[in-house]
């Protein structure tokens, strides 16, 4: 019955925040950021039924007063798509759940693309590519034989469907576009710009950019904030792995991307999400000198009165339904 779960508790009173990205339906996900909207709206009603829904801000001031709620659950997104806006967005207003959407400012307001969902669109979703590549990356000359990939056939499509990134490569398509990532995430984002310039002119491809690519623009941000159930929250400005970045430029994207968000929420932001999960101590201290009072990671965990609010763990939520979804939130409640 559901009534166990209430008194199946440890001493301590946890709290989980959740990690989303997309909603959406993707024909193909390797790194499993998409909840379809089905899936999604089961997942509410499991946290509806069985838990404890608030906001990222409301659990800051529970942890300030070392009074965290058991079985509180707080929804994130990351990266501010536009699919949030659409998908999202009515169906937390329709089961009246709280969520804080992280936003990467430079995407927001010239609507480019993820560099990694360009690499994507150019090395896997391709209908045809040439037969060789061969382009300089830093010191090294990156070569892949695509020769017998060169057209995406339906066979190769569906293969790549069983994508998982950096589980398994079903195709020299995707493993090509594992490596350049692995480059690529380090870099800043004028070098990452550089590299993408010579990957769109090797590939003569069209400079459309797919619509369910796009984020959220600053009236869809302006949209959000004016529903009480919604915090806007800081992602940098250009989504850099912090960590791998010198403090200078850490200071320019972190300080850029909230002083961004405050010219056009009219408001201080005082929450914040460390891009790829990827930082360390000089990144922990620019966002406190910020005046951001909470930052959350990819790192797992629960959360307590003690957990330090600048370093928040999070469960990343995949397309699971909701039986699934209550097994997991479970599991990460139980382990934790």
């Amino acid at each position: 019955m559901w009534w166990h779960k209430f008194f199946n508790r440890t001493s301590a009173s946890k709290a989980l925040i959740l990690m989303y990205h997309r909603v959406d339906t993707l024909p193909c996900d390797p790194w499993q950021l998409a909840v379809s909207a089905e899936n999604f709206e089961q997942q509410l009603a499991e946290i509806c039924q069985y838990w404890r829904p608030i906001s990222l801000p409301e659990l800051r001031r529970d942890i300030a007063a070392r009074s965290v709620k058991d079985r509180s659950v707080v929804l994130t997104f990351d990266d501010g798509y536009i699919d949030n806006f659409v998908q999202a967005k009515p169906l937390l207003e329709k089961y009246k759940v709280p969520a804080t959407f992280f936003i990467a400012t430079r995407h927001c307001e010239s609507q480019a693309p993820f560099w990694w969902d360009e690499l994507q669109t150019i090395l896997v979703d391709a209908p045809k590519l040439p037969d060789l590549l061969q382009i300089p990356i830093g010191n090294e000359l990156l070569t892949a034989d695509l020769s017998s990939e060169t057209v995406l056939t339906p066979l190769l499509r569906e293969k790549q469907k069983t994508w998982a990134a950096c589980v398994n490569t079903p195709t020299e398509r995707c493993s090509i576009y594992e490596k350049i990532w692995q480059r690529l995430k380090t870099m800043s984002a004028e070098e990452q710009q550089v590299q993408m310039a010579r990957l769109r002119e090797w590939a003569v491809l069209p400079n459309e950019i797919p619509a369910t690519l796009r984020c959220m623009t600053p009236d869809h941000l302006h949209a959000l904030a004016s529903n009480s159930l919604f915090t806007i929250g800081s992602h940098t400005m250009n989504h850099p792995a912090l960590g791998e970045r010198p403090a200078r430029e850490q200071a320019t994207e972190i300080s850029g991307g909230n002083q961004y968000l405050h010219q056009q929420m009219g408001s201080p932001v005082k929450v914040f999400a460390y891009p790829y999960g990827n930082y360390n101590e000089t990144s922990v201290t620019l966002v406190r000198e910020e005046g951001l009072s909470t930052a959350v990671t990819t790192e797992e965990g629960a959360v307590t009165s003690q957990t330090n609010p600048l370093r928040l763990n999070r469960f990343q939520v995949c397309n699971w339904d909701k039986p699934t979804f209550g097994k997991k939130l479970d599991a990460w409640y139980s382990r934790s």
